[in-house]
């Protein structure tokens, strides 16, 4: 791909990992400046605090007041734009979705839903 039009064909796509789990989207981008370049993507951002900072000063006070009930502290991950294999409809990524932190907030809503009674986690496993 020659050229990429980042608010159009990065920001909000759905992430999935090598075997196709999601990872959620990319909620913002590091560009690389470089001397007498053109900047280029250096790496992918998720994370509800980049979305928040988006999105706007309601949003940050929001991801703060989630912070501060549920003591899940908002972690940015970030995936290196060396690891993308393909941005299509769906960006795939050369990583395993679970050895990351994009997975956290998924991980720790399972841990809810699994205390439950007759929760199941997203791989269909039920609490006992």
């Amino acid at each position: 791909m020659s050229s990429l039009d980042l608010v159009h064909d990065v920001i909000d796509r759905q992430l999935v990992d090598r075997a196709g789990e999601k990872m959620g989207r990319v909620d913002g981008v590091t560009l690389e400046l470089r001397d007498g370049e053109p900047p280029r993507v250096a790496e992918l951002l998720i994370g509800g605090s980049v979305l928040a900072d988006r999105v706007g000063r309601w949003a940050v006070l929001l991801t703060r007041g989630f912070a501060a009930i549920t003591r899940v502290q908002p972690r940015v991950t970030r995936i290196p734009f060396a690891v993308v294999q393909e941005i299509a409809s769906t960006i795939t990524l050369d990583v395993e979705g679970k050895d990351t932190t994009a997975m956290r907030s998924e991980q720790w809503l399972d841990r809810i839903v699994c205390a439950i009674p007759g929760g199941e986690s997203r791989d269909g496993k039920a609490e006992k």
